[in-house]
């Protein structure tokens, strides 16, 4: 048979079960905000783990950085050591040779000077074109060889110049007018020059004449031989094509 309370003590049932309610309540609350604070400590400790990891990345990563500069100073010192030492050698060759340019200049000179004789006597020997130009070219070689502030180079260099242009006159025909003394007349011929085979000119009347290299002399020349200068003259001159040209040649004897 089913007991049933009675209404008084169902109430003090109620109340016994509200009492021990409230209590467990207050405990959950409790409980959860303890895990929440905990949580939130938590976010915080792991956000300042991950701030320090960042920092510690960033400071290996400069400490790298910084390893790198240092190997780059010491090698690039390394190498300015060699070079400081190339050029600490290459200032006593220097000096050295520094000593040793008045001995180099005092055999250089005399040998200049020497070369500017033998064109001059060369001058001299040959046959007598473009005297003018010719002479001038060699009283400014032995100018400069007179001023002090040209170097050896340059004087050398002017010398060999001068070489050089001797040289083009016996590898090629050139033509110029000249006046010269003909009877005691002067008169305008036109000069041309073989290399160095022959030098002629020709009169406006169409006379032809050689210098002779024995006698140091003008000589006249066959009529014959007007047609083949003039044609040459005319050559030289751009006014008539190349072509094979004669030319009046002296003989030479052989001691």
């Amino acid at each position: 048979m089913k007991k049933l309370l009675s209404p008084a003590r169902g109430v003090i049932a109620a109340a016994l079960i509200a009492g021990l309610a409230i209590p467990a309540q207050a405990q959950l609350r409790d409980a959860l905000n303890t895990g929440e604070q905990a949580t939130r400590r938590a976010e915080q400790v792991q956000e300042q783990i991950n701030q320090l990891d960042d920092q510690r990345t960033d400071m290996v990563r400069e400490y790298r950085t910084l390893l790198q500069r240092r190997d780059a100073a010491e090698l690039y010192s390394k190498q300015q050591e060699l070079v400081v030492k190339s050029q600490r050698e290459e200032i006593v060759s220097l000096t050295e040779q520094l000593g040793s340019i008045d001995d180099i200049t005092a055999q250089t000179v005399p040998m200049l000077l020497s070369m500017v004789e033998e064109l001059q006597n060369f001058v001299a020997a040959d046959l007598p074109f473009k005297q003018t130009e010719r002479e001038a070219r060699l009283e400014g070689l032995v100018g400069i060889m007179q001023q002090p502030n040209v170097t050896a180079a340059e004087q050398y260099r002017l010398i060999m110049d001068a070489y050089q242009a001797e040289m083009e006159y016996g590898r090629t025909i050139s033509t110029w007018q000249e006046e010269i003394d003909l009877d005691g007349n002067p008169t305008t011929v036109d000069m041309f020059l073989y290399g160095r085979v022959a030098l002629v000119y020709l009169t406006p009347n169409g006379k032809a004449s050689r210098y002779n290299r024995a006698t140091g002399a003008w000589e006249s020349l066959p009529g014959k031989y007007a047609p083949d200068i003039a044609k040459a003259i005319r050559v030289a001159q751009g006014k008539a094509q190349q072509d094979v040209l004669f030319a009046p040649v002296q003989k030479f004897s052989v001691e």
